[in-house]
């Protein structure tokens, strides 16, 4: 019998609780500040990264080395035989690629990588909805093919403060058009379904009008799936007041989710992304 792993990075924010809850293994990326390096979550945390980027450029990279192949012979000894990986959107990140590669040396595990094209609660929800379906005793082949189909049915999106971080790290991609344009218009930003590059599908004017933004837009897709189940992701950035709020909106306007699960971005994503995102994401399942 098929004894299948579900690997993501740490951009997928997935709480511990969620992570053993689901049998989900976190590959923790690499920020790199000054000559030191820090794993995401493990030597450095969000906070701290709020204050090192008011003076310094942080860089961020790839889990491959001694941590990955530590988790792949971890793997082996526990009886594992295969491994779907699903990590942060190949559209602005290497990561996805990098994993690959280094996958098709493999003897002794048959792994797949799968590009989230999403990225924070967006990418956590899907490796726990594939994990929830993997315990059904399903085949490798199944999981890859539903893996797929949950990325296409797979909706983030989230508003930040700054542009500014995301435009020095090279990860703006089509959101660029509103780096120059006034404080009061506030974007709304997603991941393209084509090569999951981030890019502008809505904008609000002040800051205010931005959960009810993001509960409209979740509310299209609904629209466009009616009948079908769903589950549903909340991610904030030091800003658990509006996540509160985000939160108890949604319920009451959607209640009939599945379930919901909720994420502080973390310290790798908070490096493009800076303080103050507000995010949301839905799962169709």
């Amino acid at each position: 019998m098929e004894k299948i792993a579900i690997i993501t990075d740490s951009c997928s924010d997935l709480k511990e609780e969620y992570r053993k809850e689901n049998n989900i293994f976190v590959l923790p990326i690499q920020i790199s500040c000054d000559g030191k390096t820090y794993r995401d979550g493990i030597d450095i945390s969000s906070k701290e990264i709020y204050q090192l980027q008011k003076e310094h450029m942080l860089k961020t990279s790839s889990p491959v080395g001694q941590e990955l192949f530590s988790l792949l012979e971890s793997l082996k000894v526990n009886g594992y035989s295969h491994v779907i990986g699903i990590f942060l959107s190949a559209g602005i990140s290497g990561t996805s690629n990098q994993m690959r590669l280094f996958s098709q040396s493999q003897e002794d595990l048959v792994c797949h990588i799968i590009d989230s094209k999403s990225a924070s609660v967006g990418l956590g929800i899907i490796a726990i909805e594939l994990a929830h379906y993997c315990q059904k005793g399903v085949t490798f082949e199944q999981a890859i093919s539903y893996g797929e189909k949950l990325v296409e049915e797979n909706y983030a999106y989230f508003s930040i403060d700054d542009l500014g971080f995301l435009q020095k790290g090279g990860r703006i991609g089509k959101a660029s058009a509103f780096l120059g344009t006034t404080l009061k218009i506030k974007p709304i930003l997603s991941f393209e379904k084509e090569n999951g590059e981030i890019y502008v599908p809505s904008k609000v004017r002040g800051n205010k009008k931005v959960k009810s933004k993001l509960v409209e837009l979740i509310e299209k897709h609904l629209e466009d799936h009616p009948h079908q189940k769903f589950a549903l992701a909340i991610a904030d950035g030091n800003n658990l007041e509006e996540r509160n709020e985000l939160e108890k909106m949604l319920k009451e306007k959607f209640p009939t989710f599945e379930y919901i699960i909720d994420g502080h971005v973390g310290a790798a994503l908070s490096c493009y992304l800076g303080s103050g995102l507000l995010g949301v994401a839905i799962q169709f399942i």
